[in-house]
């Protein structure tokens, strides 16, 4: 079997013989001796404790202490050393995390993600609940491939598995503090605390501070910044030596600045000042990220003779509100700005059963859930924004096939509305927009008839141009005034699921296992919509003479169209821009239903104490949902549910007496009915979320090397070929096969290669205690930056972070210094979003150059 990639002129391959050297090698080399070792990692990615090295399933697992050196504060961070894994977030509000290239995009509540983010074994439904600050925590497993039989539904990707620190039988406590540029002020406070001989409690109280990094040129609010406030405790109690009972509660606050987006437009950029990209910006829609979450969670565990039974119940919940510029200028003809206000509750319960013997491991458990939630998605516009969508609209028709660059065509749309206003023209583009609108709704009809035209004359018959003119009477000084456009959706839902699963792991040999597991999962969704555009615009007629035209272009006769001014003709609502039917409200109640059977099939062999090599055939499932935005006529509003088969041979070696860890992974994936979110349509652009099929190809290598007892050597690399097979086509919006298919072309965000590499060196000091500098660099290679225009390619990039610590020979104090992006890289993290639609594409960036420092004591 081999798997090749041919994009941009390279050619690779990866092939199996590649993996059954590595197995050869490892195998000869695994009785070797050595110095120094690697300490176990324990994982729970198989509902129970496990090394790391014994479980077949390809994991990247990172300990609290390792993301503290690496400067990892949240998944967004880790997401830049984890091979295979992207979680470019600009927004904490809207984060999307991609697994091997699979990930949902959607920012309402219409679907669910595609990477299932647990916490302390509680699933987070939504993501605007999902990023958490990572203050005392024991480790973070990112498990890779669809994990439907042991996570359930929506781990079609992967699964994201964030492990707090339990209450321990001792008395301690522990102050970090962190002081940085740009303001960065952070603290974490930990108490642990035995309360009795069975009775232990844990307390954590984080905050994070830092201002923006860049300056606002056109208003005073903070874009970019940050200040966050976590709050943790837990109760362990051990009523008897078979007993667990742990209590869990957590309460954040976030209250900052939402993500810096820039505008990417050379003539935007210019008449904000000549910012770019990576310099000042000028933005004037506030910003605001604001989030109160909760969450609270009971487990218990028992030991019976011969199994061990789990009970986890949880209820959790967040309100938010994110307020951002979509447009990334402060240009008032190009105003657009956006807010979605959340209010989420879930609650979950699952039972589980675990047992053991010398030839068989199993689990059997049931889980529920359900989710309630509001969503308000509300934009902001004004009749300039509308002018100059009008304009682009028109540019885009006009060079339709000439070879221009989207932002090309976006700066030529500058341009000509610069000259449209010199020329006396402001309101001509939305006034043709308007009419047209009105012709394929028949609302002109209507108007024409009311001023005595003879009904065998229709509006499609007169000159466009010149009845375009006509109702620049009304609209001109509507739009020379940028008086202001907003509009509204809000969204219910009321989510169900339920699940059963076994998983069982039967020892066929002293060195085979084969491990079946089966899950069948029901969902049913109770969603509403409800859109509301009640904007209205002023019509008058300036009147004068209107040619009537003949289908060869000749003029036939002319009528005459008297001068009315704004107010005797009833305004308009331009619902008809969102709804063909004419209707600017829009209330729908929608219930659909689905249901899967998943489940995986694996064989590991262990070559010996120190090798294994598995194969692994698994699928998963993710529900279906509902179109957050579907207003026009002819779209279905639900899309089906997701289904992804993985195939993947891996191997895990621990050599040379546990002083080098080595492993590797090589896999494929069919994904059918992808839940791709898109911003499309005609006449005017709408998201919406339809499926897709994609395929995926790849592999991953990771190794630790623990060179001597004071050198730590480690490094991943992974590649990923992606590709939509089928890409599906909404005709009743305005799409073509030429215009909008994708089938070809990789998945946005995933780069074909990347590769991180660190080295630590530790000084034992003569006066006790230790010094430690370490290294930890990443290189991204480009990739596709956005659905809507696959030729905005993010260049590739690299990270370097450098950090030097102190330990005290008592182990009460440490310190140290650090910098991250050491090189001050200029690096962007996506292009486009919704600013597109108007012409007015942003771009968001990574951090610039960071430096600070790290204090800890402990008592």
């Amino acid at each position: 079997m081999m798997y090749n990639a041919d994009q941009s002129g390279k050619n690779r391959s990866f092939t199996l013989s590649t993996l059954s050297a590595a197995i050869a090698v490892t195998t000869a080399l695994s009785s070797a001796a050595y110095a120094a070792e690697i300490e176990e990692v324990v994982v729970t990615a198989q509902k129970r404790a496990e090394n790391l090295q014994d479980v077949p399933i390809a994991i990247s697992a990172f300990t609290g202490d390792s993301m503290k050196a690496m400067g990892v504060k949240n998944l967004t961070d880790l997401g830049k050393f984890t091979p295979g894994v992207e979680m470019n977030n600009d927004t904490p509000l809207q984060p999307t995390y991609s697994v091997r290239g699979i990930e949902t995009g959607d920012f309402t509540v219409g679907s669910d993600p595609a990477v299932a983010v647990y916490v302390d074994g509680v699933y987070t439904g939504r993501g605007a609940g999902a990023e958490i600050p990572l203050a005392d925590i024991e480790r973070v497993e990112v498990l890779k491939g669809p994990q439907g039989t042991l996570f359930g539904r929506n781990a079609t990707g992967g699964a994201i598995h964030i492990i707090s620190t339990k209450p321990q039988a001792e008395d301690t406590a522990e102050l970090n503090m962190t002081a940085g540029n740009y303001g960065r002020v952070s603290s974490d406070l930990l108490f642990n605390k035995q309360l009795s001989d069975n009775l232990y409690g844990r307390f954590t109280a984080s905050t994070n501070r830092r201002d923006s990094f860049a300056d606002n040129l056109a208003n005073d609010f903070e874009v970019g910044n940050i200040d966050t406030q976590t709050y943790r405790a837990s109760l362990l109690w051990e009523p008897t030596p078979d007993t667990e009972v742990l209590f869990r509660a957590d309460y954040g606050i976030m209250d900052q600045g939402s993500a810096l987006r820039s505008s990417i437009v050379p003539s935007l950029q210019a008449a904000d000042g000549g910012t770019d990209v990576f310099g000042d910006f000028a933005l004037d829609t506030p910003t605001i990220e604001d989030r109160d979450s909760w969450g609270t969670s009971l487990s218990i565990v028992h030991d019976f003779e011969n199994f061990t039974f789990t009970s986890i119940t949880a209820y959790r919940g967040f309100e938010a509100h994110l307020q951002q510029d979509e447009d990334g200028t402060a240009d008032p003809d190009y105003k657009f700005g956006s807010a979605n206000f959340d209010d989420q509750t879930q609650f979950s319960q699952e039972f589980r059963l675990n047992g053991a013997s010398d030839t068989l491991k199993w689990t059997l458990g049931a889980s529920f859930s359900r989710e309630e939630l509001e969503h308000t998605t509300d934009a902001y516009f004004t009749a300039g924004s509308l002018e100059s969508f009008a304009v682009y609209e028109g540019v885009q028709a006009a060079y339709a096939g000439a070879g221009f660059t989207t932002t090309q065509l976006e700066d030529i749309a500058y341009q000509t509305r610069q000259q449209m206003i010199a020329g006396g023209l402001e309101g001509a583009a939305v006034s043709t927009f308007v009419y047209d609108l009105m012709v394929q709704s028949g609302q002109a009809d209507q108007l024409i008839q009311s001023l005595g035209v003879p009904p065998t004359i229709t509006a499609s018959m007169l000159n466009r141009e010149q009845m375009a003119a006509q109702l620049m009477a009304g609209i001109a000084p509507w739009v020379m005034a940028d008086t202001q456009w907003d509009e509204s959706v809000f969204n219910t839902g009321d989510y169900r699921s339920a699940a059963v699963y076994g998983d069982a792991t039967w020892s066929l040999t002293d060195k085979l296992d084969l491990t079946v597991g089966v899950r069948y999962t029901a969902d049913e969704k109770d969603f509403t919509l409800t859109s509301s555009y009640q904007n209205e615009l002023p019509l008058a007629l300036t009147g004068g003479m209107v040619d009537v035209m003949a289908p060869d272009g000749s003029v036939l006769t002319q009528i005459g169209v008297p001068s009315i001014p704004e107010g005797v003709l009833p305004s308009s609502r331009f619902g008809i821009a969102f709804n063909n039917s004419g209707n600017p409200d829009l209330n729908e109640s929608l219930s659909d239903s689905w249901s899967d059977l998943s489940g995986r099939l694996v064989l590991d062999y262990r070559w010996n104490d120190d090798v294994m090599t598995f194969v692994s055939l698994a699928d998963g499932f993710k529900a279906g949902g509902f179109n957050s935005f579907t207003v026009a006529d002819g779209i279905d509003p639900s899309f089906d549910q997701e289904d992804v088969t993985n195939l993947e041979i891996g191997l895990k070696s621990s050599l040379f007496d546990n002083a080098v860890r080595f492993n590797a992974s090589v896999f494929a994936y069919d994904y059918k009915n992808l839940q791709q979110l898109d911003l499309v349509g005609a006449p005017i652009p709408n998201y919406y979320l339809r499926n897709a099929d994609a395929e995926g190809q790849g592999a991953e290598f990771e190794v630790q090397w623990a060179a001597t007892d004071n050198l730590f050597i480690a490094g991943n690399y992974s590649y990923l070929d992606t590709e939509y097979t089928r890409y599906q086509i909404i005709e009743s919006i305005g799409e073509t096969e030429e215009e909008n298919s994708r089938v070809g072309q990789p998945r946005v965000g995933t780069p074909e290669n990347k590769f991180n590499i660190m080295a630590e060196y530790t000084w034992e000091l003569a006066a006790g205690g230790d010094v430690s500098i370490r290294g930890d660099y990443n290189w991204t290679d480009e990739r596709v930056g956005s659905i809507s225009d696959p030729a905005r390619v993010i260049p590739d990039y690299q990270l370097m972070n450098l950090r030097a610590g102190w330990n005290s020979a008592s182990d009460q104090y440490s310190a140290a210094l650090w910098v991250q992006n050491v090189t001050d890289e200029e690096i962007a993290g996506g292009y486009g979003g919704t600013g597109a639609a108007i012409g007015a594409s942003p771009a968001w960036r990574y951090m610039p150059r960071m430096y600070g420092a790290d204090f800890t004591v402990r008592f």
